[in-house]
């Protein structure tokens, strides 16, 4: 695997790939603007042709993740139209950015069926490519907690298929949900099984990075709380399996972890991540 991280840009979106570079990452995930707010970011194009440059000066693939209040589903017309109108526009900004994509959950089906909600969100989704032409929409997985949508890879393929399999939609598998919503991860068998069952129902090809966490809570839980690495439940031997395994072999790995100082991805997780490649 390539590792990396989430940074903040902190105010500098220029100066994140060196930052990231400098902590030993070869992949980097960003917010555009803030994740709590539906406030978009617009960048002007000498700071976006700056950015690309120092990506392409660090060796850095970056994602965006998208923000926090997106809910495609939902029975609110109010919210899933902001939703739509967020993604369209943060397709638009990755294109700028020279991303590879943006990495986005599903949000809330507020209690409707899930047949119903992967309805929604899977319409709501195709109606986000105006603005761009090239940067992935990436789909990520959940931990199951509530009416969220997107736990299980059934979900997610369900997801694909109403959409129609666009050629700019991939995956992105983040660890702690996994394990959260009953997928076990902690041998080199059980990842042999999620391989295979992503595959079966996705296709490998369709996983273009993942989220590398443990899980403060327990197996099957849908607890989702990020721990460091090695010190949760999956634990050191369940992500050593899957930085090793064949089948993760070209994917972008991501710190999503708290941090030892509680200040969010650092050095030390990647050294301990690092440090399990066999």
């Amino acid at each position: 695997m390539r590792f990396g991280m989430h940074l903040s840009t902190a105010g500098d979106l220029v100066g994140t790939p060196a930052r990231a570079k400098a902590m030993g990452a070869d992949v980097l995930q960003i917010f555009a603007g803030s994740p709590r707010t539906w406030r978009q970011t617009v960048y002007a194009d000498e700071k976006a042709a700056a950015f690309r440059d120092a990506c392409k000066e660090q060796g850095i693939e970056t994602f965006i993740h998208m923000l926090y209040l997106v809910a495609y589903g939902t029975k609110s017309e109010d919210i899933r139209q902001k939703s739509i109108t967020a993604m369209t526009d943060m397709l638009g900004v990755a294109d700028q950015l020279g991303v590879t994509g943006v990495v986005t959950h599903m949000g809330s089906h507020s209690g409707m069926s899930v047949d119903e909600g992967t309805d929604r969100v899977a319409e709501a989704l195709s109606q986000t490519f105006a603005k761009s032409k090239k940067s992935y929409l990436i789909l990520e997985n959940c931990a199951g907690q509530g009416s969220v949508i997107g736990d299980t890879f059934e979900e997610l393929a369900a997801i694909y298929e109403k959409m129609g399999k666009p050629k700019r939609v991939k995956f992105c598998l983040d660890t702690c949900h996994l394990f959260a919503s009953g997928y076990d991860v902690r041998t080199k068998e059980d990842w042999d099984k999620v391989f295979k069952q992503f595959d079966k129902l996705i296709g490998l090809e369709h996983l273009v990075c993942m989220h590398l966490n443990d899980s403060k809570g327990e197996f099957g839980g849908h607890l989702d709380r990020h721990e460091n690495i090695g010190d949760g439940k999956i634990g050191n031997a369940g992500l050593a399996a899957l930085v090793n395994h064949p089948k993760a072999k070209n994917l972008p790995g991501m710190l999503e972890v708290p941090g030892l100082d509680d200040n969010g991805p650092d050095k030390a997780n990647l050294d301990r991540l690092k440090a399990l490649v066999r």
